[in-house]
């Protein structure tokens, strides 16, 4: 069953769509709106508002824009069902427990039903379960208070082969699905399935908006004879990419963007320990090195990175590789190494927050230091040789960073570390880009091949899979992508833009006055047509309701338009008053005066298209020697003439 429209509409009300947007992107408050960079589309100029009093967003760049549903669908890549299951997870809604028939939701939904379950699960068995007792005072003992166990979701699996297949098949969640979930595994024999997880302490792995993706099971006694794993982590799934998801970014992010900064540790209790001694910035890359796509997720949050590593060189390693790449995103990054034998979690339960945050804060090194340093413990700036090696790693690290006036203070400093002469660098630097422009062009060459290629066998040259259909059934397109209607968006005239928004504020009395002295014709061909095309009917079946185009329920094209128009501060320009000697009061002053206003110049625009189309005709005629047909044109021409004078005056509005 589906889920009623009334819990929809509850949802929807308690939205903050300000603070959704907020997990992907960074806002700054703009008088009454909210701006930042577009997460449908890269740009260097911020085009993406969200306006908090309309809960709409609308990116002035792409196009893209709807209400707080659209935008989990679109930056999730879900169907509607689970956009509104995800925003009622997050603000406290409940809804009926329709997602326990497996035909009422699709597969994505219902292996997210599965993962939230168990995660119920196996908190309730570490809180309330006497099975459990070993394991909660095993994390009391390590120091984790009440409060830490379920801001983090901490949970136990019983050591039993099948606690948890038995209570999900209880609740009518099939093992197909239990198994897509990384939860259980099919016996060798084929006989049937056990739990993946036994006997083990429960860290829940959530997204950055916190959803269960899945789990890390950690064994509760190290010395346990039986050869097992410390650690036993969830497979990948449909829901779960290891190499995309930062362990603790939904706990950190607020404390992320309040300082502008992120560290990265390595263990799942350093994360949890640092955050409960007030240390809430962290996160880890949940047993990877970082990548690319993690980088892009901080991105939204951060403006430096600072990695804490282990004094090996394996560590050493990692922090160099991490920095360079988050670099090349345009973040700063650093990296500080712990006393010998600390990690963090060991450090901060011994020192504490502030004494760990001020250890941080004195010992963090930039790449060209953190490099040098390296290489001089390591032996390897015996040479002359060794060192130009060393220069020339620096310095291609350095070339990757995109912001020009960025890499300059970097060669200056590589400079001061190295003794070099800066202007030796730069030539290095120069060179170094200007190898990288010639792999990036071998690479753009070979894409375009690629991609020629998947077109002549007819494959998709993006390879991606289709998202789900939205509320209606229809495909939307992939995430992140700029699409959603033309590339360009709906041509629409200033005059429709503010008719278009006086008939969503003000309802059926200005829909009434708009369509009661406009002919459909009138208005662009295309979205726009289709714009008050939508209003008309919903007029002739005597209701109203603009929240329903906002809301995706006449489609999506019509829905981005809706947030395009109001989102889009157009009021009727000044210079149309200035060009015509035509009163133009503001919107929300005296909108009916407004409409009739715009209603003057889109009717004006109309006979001016078909002056200028009559012009064009007698100038083809009269080139001819089409005497008769001039003669014609011409008495049409004064005829439109009048017409616009007419419509100037307002004779229009008195039938």
């Amino acid at each position: 069953m589906a889920i009623p429209d009334e819990k929809i509409e509850e949802v929807r009300t308690a939205v903050d769509l300000v603070e959704v947007a907020e997990d992907y992107v960074q806002l700054k408050q703009s008088g009454s709106r909210y701006m930042g960079l577009c997460p449908f589309h890269n740009e260097d100029t911020p085009s993406f508002s969200v306006d908090p009093d309309q809960n709409l967003y609308y990116c002035f760049g792409c196009q893209n824009g709807g209400d707080a549903f659209k935008f989990v669908q679109e930056i999730e890549g879900v169907g509607f069902l689970e956009s509104v299951r995800m925003l009622a997870d997050r603000y406290g809604v409940p809804l009926p427990e329709e997602e326990t028939d497996p035909d009422a939701a699709n597969e994505r939904e219902a292996v997210l039903h599965a993962l939230r379950f168990a995660a119920r699960f196996f908190y309730r068995q570490l809180t309330q379960s006497d099975r459990g007792r070993p394991a909660l005072d095993y994390l009391r003992r390590r120091g984790f208070t009440p409060q830490t166990i379920k801001q983090f979701g901490l949970g136990y699996a019983p050591d039993e082969w099948d606690a948890l297949l038995t209570v999900a098949e209880e609740e009518q969640i099939d093992r197909e699905t239990l198994e897509k979930a990384g939860l259980i595994i099919e016996r060798n024999d084929g006989s049937g399935y056990y739990d993946r997880y036994r006997g083990r302490i429960i860290f829940p792995i959530f997204s950055h908006i916190g959803k269960v993706l899945a789990f890390a099971g950690r064994i509760l006694d190290p010395d346990d004879e039986r050869d097992q794993p410390k650690y036993i982590n969830s497979p990948e799934t449909e829901v779960y990419h290891k190499k995309e998801v930062l362990y603790g970014l939904h706990q950190a992010k607020q404390a992320i963007r309040k300082t502008d900064e992120v560290l990265l540790v390595e263990g799942y209790t350093d994360v949890i320990s640092l955050s409960q001694a007030g240390v809430g910035n962290v996160v880890a890359s949940s047993g990877t090195a970082l990548t690319e796509q993690q980088i892009g997720t901080l991105d939204r949050y951060a403006k430096r990175a600072v990695m804490l590593y282990d004094a090996d060189e394996a560590g050493e390693r990692a922090a160099l590789r991490g920095m360079e790449r988050v670099l090349e995103a345009g973040l700063g990054a650093y990296a500080v190494e712990l006393p010998a034998g600390n990690d963090p979690d060991e450090y901060v339960q011994e020192h504490g927050g502030d004494a760990f945050s001020d250890y941080v804060q004195e010992h963090r090194q930039d790449l060209p230091s953190f490099a040098y340093q390296r290489a001089r413990r390591n032996g390897v700036l015996e040479t002359p040789e060794d060192r130009v090696e060393v220069q020339r790693e620096i310095i291609e690290s350095v070339a990757r960073i995109p912001d020009p006036n960025l890499r300059r203070e970097y060669v200056a400093h590589t400079s001061e570390v190295t003794g070099v002469p800066d202007s030796d660098l730069f030539r290095m630097l120069e060179e170094e880009r200007e190898q990288m422009e010639r792999r990036a062009q071998r690479q753009r060459k070979r894409e375009q091949k690629r991609q020629q290629r998947q077109a002549e066998e007819g494959a998709s040259p993006s390879g991606e899979q289709a998202a789900p259909p939205d509320r209606n059934g229809a495909s939307p397109p992939p995430p992140n992508s700029t699409t959603g209607k033309t590339a360009s968006g709906p041509a629409l005239l200033p005059e429709e833009r503010v008719l278009f928004r006086l008939m969503l504020e003000n309802g059926r009395r200005m829909v009434s006055l708009v369509l009661g002295h406009m002919a459909l014709d009138e208005f662009s061909e295309g979205a726009p047509r289709d714009f008050a095309r939508a209003f008309a009917e919903m007029y002739e079946d005597g209701t109203v309701r603009p929240q329903q185009i906002l809301n995706g329920e006449h489609g999506e094209a019509l829905q981005q338009l809706g947030a395009s128009v109001m989102m889009d501060e157009h009021e009727a320009s000044e210079h149309w008053a200035q060009k015509e000697d035509i009163s133009v009061p503001h919107l929300n002053d005296r909108p009916y005066e407004a409409a009739r206003s715009a209603m003057k110049f889109l009717k004006m625009d109309r006979v001016d298209e078909a002056i200028e189309a009559v012009r064009e005709r007698m100038y083809q005629a009269s080139q001819q020697g089409a005497d008769e047909e001039v003669q014609r044109l011409q008495q049409k021409m004064m005829s439109l003439q009048e017409l616009r004078k007419g419509i100037k005056r307002g004779e229009f509005l008195e039938d």
